[in-house]
């Protein structure tokens, strides 16, 4: 294949991934998306991360958001545009690994399947989240190192692998998968000798070093604003109350997983079965190839770890299912018969996408996996911006961020997801306190949620009856305000 082929090759992959994702500019704000741009924003205007506004997360997610809402603004357009910023980079970091692991025909492969799984709106592909992101930036950076192992690029680009694979995590924790896989690899590859010990050891070096200087900056950070705050978001929330071992929410795994392998099963079908034989001789002779497989390993335990399964979990396992098949469809000689497959493994994803793309704008939020309360945030946003008066706010409780992305306005409590409230130490209390000083009291109320859900002791509820009356009803969410407005 020459290189001006594979060029356009990709070219086309990206346009493909780009024409799957731009229906969803035009539809309402997720509600992840539109807490972390709250969030992002509330921390430009002076608010303390992890303190007055808080979410699981380490800061270089928000740091994203903080950037491209200064440069591009944060409207639904500009935030999905991120989005396929992101989507276009595991795009061609996808088709480098697969091409330095096994030529451009799988470089080509990797590329089109990396487009249109990751794209999948039954697995929200389309919204900019912590998985699309932090796997992208993950995927480049197992492209760096992929690229000097085979040669192709000096041992000082290990080093950046190890910086893209610390950007992974600090968007988002699972974001670790491609770091883990080539580190395995270049232990591997020292204790067997497979390169010069000395070389390999030097990429070691540079790989960890790069990481460990984007960790530090992180933990620089949460000494100088919080360590507790810091720790406690970056790693201690997880352990002691959200992940695979504490607080997992296996029913919803059932619950997406029936949606998300129509996309995935037919990838993982077609590469357990087809180039078998072919990929194994190969990798008795390039070393390399053992990469892929712990990477695929590593995604698995980074997806299964959060523990909360929600859909857009499963963009994690796309990146290596995408790549592990390509590499073993480009083993097919026969041109034909290798399109005929390509296109089996790719079409229930199609077929799927279309179907959320042709409905009326109204549903693609709830047959997407977002529910309605992205259609009804985006409906009080709008009610919000027309009634207000200065100063006034408005607190959702205790759900659907989406509605301070929306209605550009930064989050009056700290805690804008329900997990979050019920789960952090303290929050409970704090939404009391919250409610019931004049100080801090919002104008507006929407019961997303009822009082008592939202704080079982009782305080939350007895001041909203005391403060509070109906005022109007929204997309039946009731709306209320204070008495003493």
């Amino acid at each position: 294949m020459t290189r001006r082929t594979y060029v356009l090759s990709l070219i086309a992959s990206i346009v493909v991934a780009l024409l799957l994702r731009v229906r969803f500019m035009f539809t309402p704000l997720s509600a992840d998306e539109g807490g972390f741009v709250a969030i992002a924003r509330a921390w430009g205007h002076g608010r303390d991360l992890y303190r007055q506004v808080w979410v699981d997360r380490p800061q270089g997610l928000l740091v994203v958001f903080r950037v491209w809402d200064g440069v591009f603004g944060s409207s639904t357009v500009a935030v999905r545009a991120m989005a396929m910023t992101f989507a276009v980079l595991a795009i061609v970091s996808g088709a480098t690994v697969a091409t330095c692991l096994s030529g451009r025909r799988a470089g080509v492969l990797a590329a089109l399947f990396i487009a249109v799984l990751s794209s999948s709106p039954v697995l929200e592909g389309f919204i900019a989240n912590g998985e699309l992101l932090s796997g992208a930036l993950s995927l480049a950076g197992l492209a760096a190192g992929c690229l000097t192992i085979v040669g192709r690029r000096p041992a000082r680009w290990m080093f950046l692998s190890g910086v893209l694979a610390g950007g992974a995590m600090s968007i988002k924790q699972s974001g670790i998968d491609g770091f883990v896989a080539l580190l395995a690899w270049l232990v591997l590859a020292l204790v067997f000798a497979w390169r010069d010990r000395r070389l390999i050891a030097r990429w070691l070096l540079l790989l960890v070093g790069g990481f460990v200087l984007v960790l530090g900056a992180l933990a620089l950070h949460g000494a100088l604003t919080g360590w507790h705050d810091w720790w406690f978001a970056f790693a201690g929330y997880r352990l002691s109350s959200r992940s695979a071992f504490v607080g997992a929410e296996w029913p919803r795994f059932w619950d997406t997983a029936h949606v998300a392998l129509p996309v995935l099963a037919p990838m993982v079908v077609l590469s357990l079965t087809i180039g078998s034989l072919s990929l194994l001789r190969r990798v008795g002779r390039r070393k390399e190839f053992y990469i892929l497989p712990i990477w695929l390993f590593m995604a698995t335990i980074t997806f299964a770890s959060g523990g909360q399964f929600h859909r857009h979990y499963w963009i994690i396992l796309t990146f290596p299912v995408a790549v592990f098949g390509a590499v073993r469809l480009a083993s097919v000689p026969a041109r034909w018969l290798r399109i005929g497959l390509a296109l089996i493994g790719v079409a229930p994803a199609l077929i799927g996408a279309m179907r959320i793309i042709s409905l009326p704008r109204d549903d693609v939020p709830f047959r997407s996996g977002t529910e309605r309360r992205a259609m009804s945030g985006e409906h009080i946003a709008t009610w919000f911006r027309e009634h207000r008066m200065p100063a006034e706010t408005m607190y959702m409780m205790c759900s659907n961020p989406a509605f301070y992305g929306m209605a550009l306005e930064d989050p009056p409590f700290p805690y804008l997801w329900a997990d979050g409230l019920r789960l952090v130490p303290g929050a409970r209390e704090a939404l009391g306190a919250f409610l019931t000083s004049t100080a801090t009291r919002p104008t507006f109320i929407a019961i997303y949620q009822p009082p008592d859900r939202c704080d079982p002791s009782g305080v939350s509820g007895l001041a909203i009856e005391k403060f509070y009356r109906p005022l109007t009803v929204i997309d039946d969410v009731q709306i209320l305000v204070r008495t003493d407005r």
